[in-house]
């Protein structure tokens, strides 16, 4: 059991979690940060070949192409459309995941009663993804852990690294800068980029054996009081789990315990590039979640904005 929680800090109904660290002056203050009206996505694309983890099925893209004779309805004229359908779980891609995510003892986030939140019919009936709508526009930070730990050649941190408490704080007084209440925290392992460099027998592990957060790193996030975590891997955290038999034992942790939306399979070659060359870590950063009623999770396109 952690002792780490934010449960009723915001109240007894509260179903945002963390997201609450963001205040209209947290927003005002992030707009300020752009100066060029440069925007970067920091996601990756989204088709049949994305990196999926094998517990949900690939994404499906169906495409039709129809000409209407819109004369046979009276309209006058023809007109060509197209139109595309998608099959895919909502924890595709770059993602973020909700508050019912993760759980145990049979409590999600707040205390609320998992038998009761979360409906096979009808989805999430607390702490749903769309709650989240509205949320999620603040000051960004990079931290390039890649970089820091001088791995630029290889351009990823090693399969199995537990990046620390010590590491993110150190990568953060290396690169000048400063985490603040409210603000989202991106780490930058490479591990996403690896994908698209890796030959068909690397990515049979790839989903298991990835650099990400180690435990340590969750009271370090409490402490700093971030609204959302974007990690550039697979599971936010890293795999194997450091007691080597847990699976994911910090998502209980950081999205049950602390209310903190974590979001996964982000991209951030390019913002790691432009920050680096301009020496400045931080940007105006949204992304909002799909509003699926009751949803779990949400595919997302985050925009660093500059």
């Amino acid at each position: 059991m952690s002792t780490l929680s934010n449960w009723g800090r915001w109240g007894a109904d509260d179903e945002i979690g963390t997201a609450n660290f963001i205040t209209p002056d947290t927003i005002v203050e992030a707009c300020r940060l752009v100066k060029k009206g440069q925007v970067l996505t920091l996601a990756i694309p989204l088709n049949p070949r994305t990196p999926t983890d094998s517990s949900r099925p690939p994404m499906q893209h169906f495409v039709r192409s129809a000409r209407l004779r819109v004369a046979d309805h009276g309209w006058g004229g023809d007109s060509e459309f197209a139109d595309d359908w998608i099959s895919m779980a909502p924890q595709t891609g770059t993602q973020w995941d909700g508050l019912t995510h993760a759980f145990r003892e049979g409590k999600v986030y707040n205390g609320y009663d998992a038998g009761q939140a979360i409906n096979p019919v009808i989805g999430a009936r607390k702490c749903s993804i769309d709650r989240l709508a509205s949320h999620f526009v603040t000051r960004g930070v990079l931290l390039d852990v890649v970089s820091y730990k001088g791995l630029r050649e290889e351009g990823h941190l090693p399969g199995a690294f537990a990046i620390t408490a010590e590491d993110l704080e150190s990568c953060a007084k290396a690169q000048g800068v400063e985490i603040r209440r409210g603000d989202a925290l991106m780490i930058r392992t490479g591990w996403v980029a690896c994908w698209y460099r890796a030959i068909p027998k690397e990515r049979e592990s790839y989903f298991d054996v990835a650099p990400g957060l180690g435990m340590s790193t969750a009271e370090w996030l409490h402490g700093k009081e971030v609204a959302c975590l974007g990690v550039d891997n697979v599971a936010v955290e890293v795999k194997p789990a450091e007691d080597g038999k847990s699976l994911n034992p910090l998502h209980p942790v950081l999205i049950r315990d602390l209310g903190l939306t974590i979001g996964e399979l982000f991209w951030f070659e390019d913002l790691a590039r432009v920050c680096a060359a301009e020496g400045s870590w931080e940007f105006l950063f949204v992304a909002q979640p799909l509003r699926i009623t009751g949803g779990i999770g949400s595919p997302i396109n985050p925009l660093a904005i500059r």
